[in-house]
């Protein structure tokens, strides 16, 4: 067979050659669905031809000509887009016409048509335990934690010692701020009681509550909550370390504070908590130290000691305490942590903890000047009304979820049944 060519011929020669080629063979009659070189109606001009042979007339189209009848579509051809194509399927002959929209195949008239959907039943196979191999070892859903790379180990090492005698603990918080975030670092943190008790104890002083408290104070508890947070963020084996310190860790009471660390931990600063003029640093602290208690209430047992020191009343304090732009993302980061925490389940919050106090009436509220649980509704109607027309404002989703989460838990106003 002759090597494929491409040849562009003129029509009117081509259609010469045919005129002579039927008068040699006018007793021949094509079949009707072999693929003729030019069906009827084709534009005049040069077309593409596709010739395996020196023979004019054995040539067609490479661009399939279609008309109102299937027409052998040749295996070198291209098909033009939105064509009527079937296939052979046992031949694997392809035939393609003009398609005609709600086109009836008249072959096919008289045939029942059902639409009916069959479900075949499978057979039910019963829920055997896996065998779990003899020696295997025991499954850790937080999975294996590895051994960092890089050189800081040793730096990480000598902040660990730096911060427990207590010597240069502003760099050594720095660094362990910085490496907290690593999840390795995070837990070796976690694992060292001295550690974590120094660390609770310069982000929980008392002196951070004073009137009127020192730049180097507010900065080391602002580094210390930083890395407390750190450490648990995101890593439950570093939070299961805490709780494992945590018996112990509660009873301490650290210097320049009157109160122990299981109710000096979940303390805020409020934004009526100091004199005006001494409260410039006042909502950054209260960022870190929510982030830091947000990562620590995961856990159940602290999270319960935060509800019992009625750590829900202090978050409505930083929610509602001041309108101030300064104070947004803290009263945010507030808001989330109730979401995660309390109220959104898709965010792994643990529900039916709370809201559970019934709620007084809202005259009641309106005319306290101090903040109670019984009146967290109110509190949260209000500001949520401030930014009703923001239906995307943390305000707004707060309320909704509180609302949803006060009706499933079957609590309301005192005295009635439900909200």
């Amino acid at each position: 067979m002759a090597k494929l060519r491409l040849r562009s011929l003129p029509l009117n020669l081509l259609a010469l050659m045919g005129i002579i080629l039927a008068g040699a063979n006018a007793s021949a009659s094509p079949s009707p669905k072999e693929s003729a070189p030019f069906p009827p109606g084709s534009p005049s001009g040069d077309v593409e031809l596709i010739c395996h042979t020196d023979n004019p007339a054995e040539c067609y189209p490479k661009i399939f000509q279609a008309i109102d009848e299937f027409r052998v579509v040749r295996d070198d051809q291209d098909l033009p887009i939105g064509l009527h194509v079937r296939l052979d399927v046992t031949t694997g002959r392809k035939e393609a016409k003009i398609n005609v929209p709600d086109e009836v195949n008249p072959a096919l008239e008289g045939f029942p048509v059902d639409t009916s959907m069959v479900v075949i039943d499978q057979e039910e196979q019963e829920d055997t335990p896996l065998k779990v191999p003899r020696n295997a070892p025991v499954y850790d859903p937080a999975g294996k934690i590895k051994t960092p790379r890089s050189g800081e180990g040793g730096a990480f090492s000598q902040s660990l010692a730096v911060l427990k005698k207590g010597l240069d603990v502003d760099e050594a918080l720095e660094m362990l701020e910085d490496i907290s975030h690593d999840i390795y670092y995070g837990l070796k943190i976690a694992e060292d009681y001295d550690t974590v008790r120094r660390l609770f104890c310069l982000a929980n002083t008392g002196a951070i509550f004073a009137a009127s408290p020192s730049t180097a104070v507010l900065s080391r508890a602002r580094l210390a909550a930083l890395a407390l947070g750190s450490a648990v963020q995101n890593n439950p084996k570093a939070l299961a370390e805490i709780e494992r310190h945590w018996p112990s860790l509660q009873k301490e009471r650290c210097p320049d504070s009157t109160e122990d660390l299981a109710t000096a931990a979940f303390r805020l600063v409020a934004p009526t908590s100091r004199p005006a003029e001494t409260r410039e640093s006042d909502p950054a602290l209260a960022k870190v130290r929510i982030s830091a208690i947000s990562g620590m209430v995961k856990n159940e047992a602290l999270r319960k000691q935060f509800l019992a020191n009625g750590g829900m009343e202090l978050l409505l304090e930083v929610l509602v305490g001041s309108d101030e732009a300064e104070w947004e993302p803290a009263q945010k980061k507030a808001a989330f942590l109730i979401l995660d925490n309390f109220l959104d389940e898709n965010m792994g919050a643990a529900l039916g903890e709370w809201p559970i106090e019934a709620q007084a009436k809202d005259k009641e509220c309106a005319q306290r000047t101090n903040l109670r649980g019984d009146c967290w509704d109110w509190n949260a109607k209000k500001l949520a009304d401030r930014f009703k027309s923001d239906k995307s404002h943390w305000s707004v989703e707060l309320y909704s979820k509180l609302k949803e989460q006060r009706k499933a838990n079957g609590s309301g106003r005192k005295g009635k049944e439900e909200l």
